[in-house]
């Protein structure tokens, strides 16, 4: 009997998640439907295999991975959490930065530090050797501590067991952490090479507790997931990056991160840094973007890679702050990001399109879908992943 009465909850507890998730944006906005079929992805992909693949994947909802790079539109986890929300049963977290930076949030996971602080690669001349992510935390002080804790509104897993795989380096190869899980298992990490950056690999059981024992130490993410039957969603955005931030990443152990999970969906959504310039160098902004999507391709070649180009670039002139002005590089940049996935042979939704088709940037800034400078709202950017879930549904339809 007891067994039955378990099996009965666990049932019910996934039966509760799946119907909280159902509740997505354009369920609980129904005056907004209208707009996905102005929602289009261009396709100049000429993988079928590729395209039929993921076509099951994201018809199954079963072992989907979707990972999105970005600048602002991207670090809040807004248009990720809507992905979340339409797909409904994701079971893992992907890769996670050691700790948020400032006005950055994800909501996978719950974060507790004690003496860690944060560097970023926009940081100029501080530090030359990021890893994925451009991210770092390091402990200020000893003791020092980071507390991990999978958040249950937006990871369906009922076993909290996972494989986790930690970046990090140390000056040294003495001791450099010491890992302990919620069954009260311990592990200490030490560095194979000094002051070069590694991946350890352990099984753990949520939440978790990383204390660091050397004062060099640096930790630059975790990649959380399960041995099979991954469904992921996850983002990388910084702040206020160009397309060409990546460049400030180590390739090495980039190229090793970049092979740890092999995904379906890549979502690239830069550009509106880029635009902030009055002059653009189209051929070395083609020629960065295409070396960094040549990397994804390389380590994630069974991938669906969507270049998203920005809304309209808009910003304040003047200290008041209430006149606005549309940069001038703009229109150029988007021009260069429908060359690059032209060039690419890979997808590109027109963010700035869709918006302009359903009642332009101060439409939506009247309903409440975009600010009046180049962001939008959390509202807005869940109306943007619905876009693109139906328009890439539409394309894959076709094979």
């Amino acid at each position: 009997m007891r067994f039955c009465i378990v099996n009965i909850s666990i049932s019910l507890l996934l039966i509760n998640f799946m119907f909280s998730k159902t509740l997505n944006f354009l369920m609980q906005n129904p005056q907004y439907k209208n707009y996905i079929k102005h929602a289009k992805l261009y396709n100049y992909t000429d993988d079928i295999t590729t395209l039929k693949y993921v076509k099951r994947k994201l018809k199954q909802h079963k072992d989907l991975r979707i990972r999105v790079f970005g600048d602002s539109h991207v670090a809040g986890d807004f248009m990720t959490y809507e992905f979340r929300n339409i797909l409904g049963n994701v079971n893992s977290i992907g890769f996670l930065y050691p700790l948020m930076p400032l006005y950055h949030q994800t909501l996978l996971v719950e974060y507790e530090s004690q003496n860690f602080e944060i560097l970023d690669s926009r940081k100029p001349k501080t530090y030359d050797n990021y890893p994925m992510g451009g991210v770092i935390a390091y402990p200020n002080e000893l003791p020092a501590s980071i507390n991990l804790k999978i958040n249950p509104k937006q990871v369906a897993t009922w076993n909290s067991e996972f494989i986790t795989q930690i970046v990090f380096k140390n000056s040294d190869i003495l001791e450099a952490l010491m890992i302990e899980d919620s069954d009260k298992k311990q592990y200490i990490l030490r560095a194979k090479k000094p002051d070069t950056w590694e991946i350890s690999k352990l099984k753990l059981k949520f939440p978790i507790k990383i204390n660091a024992l050397s004062k060099d130490v640096m930790l630059g993410g975790y990649f959380i997931y399960k041995e099979k039957n991954n469904n992921i969603i996850e983002h990388l955005g910084i702040n206020g990056v160009r397309s060409d931030i990546w460049l400030k990443w180590n390739i090495d152990v980039l190229e090793e991160e970049l092979k740890v999970i092999e995904y379906d969906i890549i979502i690239l959504w830069y550009g509106s840094n880029d635009a902030m310039y009055d002059i653009l160098h189209e051929d070395r902004f083609i020629e960065n973007y295409t070396k960094f999507i040549n990397l994804l391709k390389k380590n994630n070649p069974n991938s669906i890679i969507i270049l998203m180009s920005p809304p309209p670039v808009i910003f304040p002139i003047g200290k008041s702050k209430n006149n606005y002005k549309e940069s001038q590089t703009f229109m150029p940049i988007k021009e260069a990001i429908k060359k690059v996935a032209q060039y690419e042979k890979i997808m590109l939704f027109d963010t700035d399109n869709f918006i302009t088709e359903t009642g332009s940037k101060d439409g939506w800034a009247k309903l409440n879908l975009s600010k009046k400078d180049v962001h939008l709202t959390p509202q807005g950017y869940k109306l943007v992943a619905h876009g693109i879930y139906q328009s890439l549904k539409q394309v894959l339809n076709q094979y």
